[in-house]
């Protein structure tokens, strides 16, 4: 049940004046300058997430639907009607799962309020550069609140139900609309959302898809709002709200509301240094330092145990097994992604490609990986393994990872994000050129600085 505090007081209105009153000078100058290093990283991944398996598709199907007065497709250059475009950048941005978490609460952010920024920008007509970085920094802040009131065990894909209300709320901010509009975009969005975990756990395609179904959703809703359509007042607390329907009336409103307009979560975001599920960080970070220790002499390795929490243990725990869509396989995978660290010495986009999941030697190690549940873990902890190699002469090699690189703790400095952008542009094989690219990287430098936002999503068309 909800515990009752003296927080407890009408949440979807704080929430609602929170989004409605904040200003770009309102904001804190770090919560600034992540943003800007988050639009980098977004960017980046989606250049060979545009390639990756289901996003052409989806993309040819935006084609199909052109609408000249719409949105533009990202790397593409196609444009479609407003939602449609949400839908297909999010899922370029989403599917090498290179994108950023919320460690505390396992799910993604910009990949819903990015798309959704840029699709009603460009609807928006001229929208600057702190507008722009305003309704971001305000859209991750209702996802991650939203998500940190939740206590259960990973049921539904929170990076799509708690990421349609912040797409909401970022779109809404986007086309200027007043408290009751964006109360309205909240309140519509609600009958959006959706974002199951049978996809995940069954490796389907649709998985890289559902934080753009919440990114198109909000686009949608904000839209409709604008149009004077009516949603949900209680969205979140009501008999049939988000907390009660969707998490069985098990949240606390505490960490929704506290230092509301004071705090931006946004700085609490991790950057990605492997492409595959976050929950599966850990146990590369631990598998690479331990290479070190063996030397690299992975024939030697008689078995390998991990031990994590249950979430971890039940969604990328289980013995690894190639089915229809191996990519998605093995980005959640630990006994993937820690044979493919320990085997390789680096966990890259390459590594996810059909022909390196089949590597004989990388599956014969992983087949000798084992996951179990560390039962002193919380049930949600995705910052934490420990991981055992059991060599074949008897020797043990141990290893505790409490916190994994790229978390705000144990953060990628904006050096190692451009580098990493440059790396997935370069591995994407893609001819935007080097000008071009440095021309992006240096104008989101600025983006404060400029007048329309449309400058910014002309680089990134061919």
């Amino acid at each position: 049940m909800s515990k009752i505090n003296k927080f407890n007081l009408n949440p979807e209105k704080r929430l609602i004046d929170h989004i409605a009153k904040v200003r770009y000078e309102d904001l804190p100058p770090e919560a600034v300058a992540y943003c800007k290093l988050l639009i980098i990283d977004t960017l980046g991944v989606a250049f060979p997430g545009s390639l990756a398996p289901g996003c052409p598709e989806v993309a040819d199907l935006a084609r199909a639907w052109s609408s000249e007065s719409g949105s533009s497709v990202l790397i593409h250059g196609d444009k479609t009607t407003p939602p449609l475009a949400a839908l297909v950048n999010s899922t370029m941005m989403h599917a090498l799962d290179f994108d950023d978490t919320l460690d505390a609460s396992a799910l993604h952010t910009f990949v819903s309020v990015f798309p959704a920024a840029l699709a009603a920008s460009e609807s928006a007509g001229k929208v600057d550069g702190r507008k722009f970085i305003a309704a971001l920094v305000l859209g991750v802040d209702v996802i991650c609140r939203i998500s940190m009131g939740i206590d259960r065990p990973l049921s539904w894909i929170r990076t799509a139900t708690c990421g349609s209300f912040g797409a909401a709320a970022t779109a809404s901010k986007i086309l200027g609309l007043d408290r009751d509009g964006i109360a309205n975009a909240l309140g519509v969005v609600y009958s959006h959302t959706s974002g199951n975990a049978q996809g995940l756990i069954e490796g389907r395609l649709v998985k890289r898809m559902q934080p753009g179904f919440a990114a198109s959703a909000g686009v949608t809703s904000a839209f409709l709002a604008m149009k004077g359509i009516t949603g949900s007042i209680d969205f979140l607390c009501g008999p049939y709200g988000y907390y009660n329907l969707y998490e069985a009336g098990k949240f606390d409103l505490e960490p929704v509301l506290a230092s509301l307009g004071n705090h931006y979560t946004i700085n609490e975001l991790s950057i990605k240094p492997y492409p595959s599920c976050r929950m599966t960080h850990a146990s590369i970070d631990a598998a690479l330092e331990l290479r070190d220790v063996i030397g690299g002499i992975v024939e030697d390795i008689d078995r390998i145990e991990v031990t994590a929490s249950k979430m971890v243990t039940e969604m990328v725990g289980k013995p690894f097994v190639i089915g229809i869509n191996p990519q998605v396989d093995a980005q959640f995978s630990i006994p993937y992604t820690v044979a493919c660290a320990l085997t390789r010495g680096d966990v890259f986009i390459g590594d996810f490609e059909t022909g390196a999941i089949h590597d004989l030697q990388v599956k014969a190690l992983a087949d000798r990986v084992k996951v179990s549940v560390n039962p002193q873990l919380p049930a949600k902890d995705i910052l934490h393994a420990e991981l055992a190699i059991k060599m074949k002469d008897g020797r043990t090699h141990g290893k505790t990872v409490n916190v994994p690189l790229g978390n705000p703790a144990k953060a990628m400095g904006a050096e190692q994000c451009r580098e990493k952008f440059r790396k997935c542009v370069a591995y994407s094989g893609l001819d935007f050129g080097n000008a071009k690219i440095e021309e992006l990287l240096s104008m989101i430098d600025f983006l404060e600085d400029i007048q329309d936002i449309n400058r910014l999503i002309a680089l990134m068309l061919p």
